[in-house]
């Protein structure tokens, strides 16, 4: 017969059989939980991808629409400029935006075809910088243009490869057009807070006409500097309505304001190049997509998936 004390020690092993098997169930089940909410994201963020694919297209499909002779925001006949916020899509929702990259300034200009510093689009950049009070604007032009130009001559504030290989992890010029602004981090003087600034009034797409519906006050006042008087005429015309001709702009300023404004035919009322923006949701998934895009002829130029 088994004594009080051996009765005594299979009760306690048997506790400690069921405590462990209890952890283990319970471990188990907690494991499975985080397995199936892992499995659930991971199907939510796919559907979110799906569906922020899909505000690309709708938003190519927008422009395609737009076949007015001007482009400008907040405009009742301009689609593009209204966009989409949380539109319900099967269990989820899609946002689109899209940006007129024709009212920015081209950064990969500021070289031209042959290679060398365009002093225009150089000043103009440097206009620019010294609007948004960013530090030595003169640097920043002088590191940008060597990036972009082909050869490894280092300008008077700029940078090639002997600077950007002694940087830890070591790094090559592209010593070419800007494949995306993101690139800008790469330069020398860019930081974080530089490219804060400067990214909503710069691109690396564009047709090198400046849409006077979309630009900014900034950008504008950086265009030309001879002419800031009839720039500022511009925008306070501007706020009456966009201008739907060029014609329009020098019946408001004048032939004389207007062909010094205009001295280097430059500015347009119109615009090819757009960058669109698309995030979808579902549940705990989110996946955002951007585009560039050139409207004439539909064509995709640059993506990229978040």
């Amino acid at each position: 017969m088994k004594t009080g004390n051996e009765k005594g020690m299979v009760l306690l092993l048997v506790l400690v059989v069921v405590t462990l098997l209890g952890a283990l169930l319970s471990d188990f089940a907690f494991s499975t939980l985080i397995d199936l909410r892992l499995t659930e994201t991971f199907r939510d963020t796919t559907r979110a991808e799906y569906l922020s694919r899909g505000g690309i297209t709708a938003g190519r499909m927008i422009l395609q629409t737009d076949r007015n002779s001007y482009d400008a925001r907040n405009d009742s006949a301009e689609l593009w400029s209204i966009g989409v916020q949380d539109y319900p899509l099967a269990e989820g929702t899609v946002s689109v935006t899209i940006d007129d990259l024709d009212g920015r300034l081209q950064l990969n200009l500021l070289v031209d075809q042959e290679g060398n510093a365009n002093i225009l689009y150089r000043d103009r950049f440097v206009r620019l910088c010294e609007e948004l009070a960013l530090d030595n604007p003169e640097a920043l032009a002088d590191a940008l243009i060597d990036w972009l130009d082909p050869d490894q001559e280092i300008g008077a504030a700029g940078a090639e490869d002997a600077n950007y290989l002694a940087m830890n992890p070591p790094y090559e010029a592209t010593d070419g057009p800007l494949r995306s602004i993101a690139d800008l981090h790469l330069i020398r003087g860019f930081d974080t807070e530089a490219f804060a600034r400067l990214s909503p009034f710069v691109s690396s797409f564009g047709s090198g006409v400046l849409n006077i519906n979309t630009a900014t006050p900034e950008v504008l006042r950086s265009w030309d500097i001879e002419t800031v008087s009839a720039i500022e005429d511009l925008l306070s015309r501007r706020e009456e309505g966009p201008f739907k001709r060029l014609e329009d702009l020098r019946e408001a300023l004048g032939v004389e304001t207007f062909t010094a404004l205009n001295r280097n035919v430059d500015l347009g009322v119109a615009s090819s190049y757009y960058l669109i923006s698309s995030h979808g949701r579902v549940n705990d998934g989110a996946r955002r997509m951007q585009a560039i895009v050139n409207k004439t002829g539909d064509k995709l130029l640059w993506q990229k998936v978040d």
